[in-house]
């Protein structure tokens, strides 16, 4: 009996380490704020929480089995366990029941987009009204996290080709190619720069841009939509935060039959319930301990856990009010050469495709003109460079990639690798005789002076960006 006795006591003892051990040890907290994901209770991960919150209970339950004193009388004792067997199989068929119910919901709902992943535009004929609120994603981020741009009401009018286009018109002198940076995400119908821009030159614009949209898309919008306008002008836009990523052309998301093969595949991760579960935790437990950090005066300290997103959001002009931050993935994108960038399947495919709608455009007897759309991380560096200690933007960048150079050569090596993309895509343009506008320098002078750009948490352009676009584009096109 002791002997029993003494190896529950080590059973017991076994458990309250392995319990301490997993609730002791905090995640790595600075890697997925820079990967912009969920941390719960200030201290772990989605994933891990939800292990916690799975393996506590089980290995309790040991416990308490463990010490319980044990019946008797073996009709009870399979009374017991025929209860806890029912109470299981129970739960089973509730969780089962409920994520069939909401998948069928999922399936009758309205789909926002029509179309495949080459050639797609939002459902026709719709209005959507809403509030843009600016702040980050998750509610444990940056140690010091500014405010965000105020709210901003907007209304998205869809005409009857499913683009966004509130003023139609019969005949039209230009049209617009590109992704959301084109159609106006996050500003309202006649605050994005397509529609300044119209008003400004005095023409008719059609905007054929789409969130999400690709250089896969941009050519199958111009052949299907945009020839048929009849155009003088085809402004083709292309935004090197997103169009340049080599997981647009993978033919999984290329094909929608592949796309659907591959979530039939995994029922779990596209389980609707799952994804209840994950919201709820996030809502409710993300919130305590997001203020663990704030005002911590060893935050800069290179040995602080949260050293490597400690100067995020980055304040400009020269540590100001307005702060613009970003995921780890869009500086690491810039941390290339011309030569290997060259070799992805991002850029040849993106120029191969610009050149087709170059021909296009020929063909149709269109002029086509490129602008060139960088992304925060572009129009900071050198800002960033002169503000920030080069070591702290490579532990920044070192939470994604290991074999990094010293911290003054990385930085060079950064600040040369933002130009290498743009200059890529100005020589093909010089090359086919092609009008390139690039808008990196008027974004970076007009937020240098204090215009507030770019939101704080979105990497989209505010309604003070899209006027210093319109603007630009204005005074350019019309000097060309």
């Amino acid at each position: 009996m002791k002997k029993a006795t003494a190896g529950r006591v080590i059973l017991t003892a076994l458990i309250l380490m392995a319990l301490a051990a997993m609730w002791g040890v905090q995640s790595d907290l600075a890697y997925y704020v820079a990967q912009q994901r969920p941390i719960l209770l200030g201290r772990y991960t989605l994933s891990k929480t939800i292990s916690l919150l799975m393996f506590t209970p089980v290995l309790l339950m040991i416990l308490r089995a463990m010490w319980k004193k044990k019946v008797a009388d073996p009709r009870a004792r399979r009374i017991e366990r025929f209860k806890a067997a029912s109470a299981t199989l129970s739960i089973i068929i509730a969780i089962m029941i409920a994520d069939a119910a909401l998948r069928t919901i999922g399936k009758h709902r309205a789909a926002a987009y029509v179309g495949t992943a080459t050639s797609y535009h939002r459902t026709p004929n719709q209005v959507f009204t809403g509030v843009f609120h600016d702040f980050p994603e998750f509610a444990f981020c940056y140690p010091n996290a500014t405010p965000g741009y105020p709210p901003v009401e907007f209304t998205l009018s869809v005409d009857s080709n499913g683009f966004r286009n509130p003023v139609q018109a019969e005949t039209y002198d230009w049209i617009v190619l590109g992704d959301s940076f084109a159609e106006g995400s996050s500003v309202s119908d006649f605050d994005g720069w397509v529609p300044k821009l119209a008003q400004m030159r005095g023409v008719k614009i059609y905007n054929l841009g789409m969130s999400g949209g690709s250089p896969l898309t941009y050519l199958d919008t111009l052949e299907k939509f945009g020839t048929a306008l009849k155009p003088g002008v085809a402004l083709y836009m292309l935004y090197e935060g997103n169009d340049f990523r080599d997981s647009n052309f993978r033919q999984e998301k290329i094909s929608a039959v592949e796309d659907s093969k591959k979530a039939r595949s995994n029922p779990f991760k596209t389980s609707p319930l799952r994804t209840l579960l994950k919201n709820y935790l996030i809502k409710h437990l993300g919130p305590s301990g997001k203020n663990r950090f704030r005002n911590d005066p060893e935050i800069n300290n290179p040995s602080h856990s949260m050293y490597p997103v400690a100067w995020l959001p980055f304040r400009l002009p020269d540590g100001g009010a307005y702060g613009y931050a970003f995921d780890v993935k869009r500086l690491e994108q810039h941390y290339i050469t011309a030569e290997s960038f060259n070799a992805t399947k991002a850029c040849r495919e993106s120029i191969r495709l610009l050149q087709e709608a170059i021909d296009v455009c020929r063909a149709n007897d269109i002029q086509l003109v490129v602008l060139y759309a960088p992304d925060k991380p572009h129009i900071l560096i050198h800002d960033i460079a002169a503000q920030v200690p080069a070591g702290q933007v490579r532990a920044f960048l070192r939470t994604r990639l290991n074999d990094l150079p010293p911290a003054p050569e990385f930085m060079d090596a950064l600040i040369a690798g933002t130009a290498v993309r743009e200059k890529i895509f100005r020589d093909l343009c010089q090359a086919n005789e092609v009008q390139f506008i690039s808008l990196t320098e008027p974004l970076r002078q007009q937020t240098r002076a204090g215009v507030r750009t770019y939101y704080t948490y979105d990497q989209h352009w505010t309604p003070e960006g899209h006027d210093v676009v319109a603007d630009f584009l204005h005074e350019t096109i019309r000097s060309q």
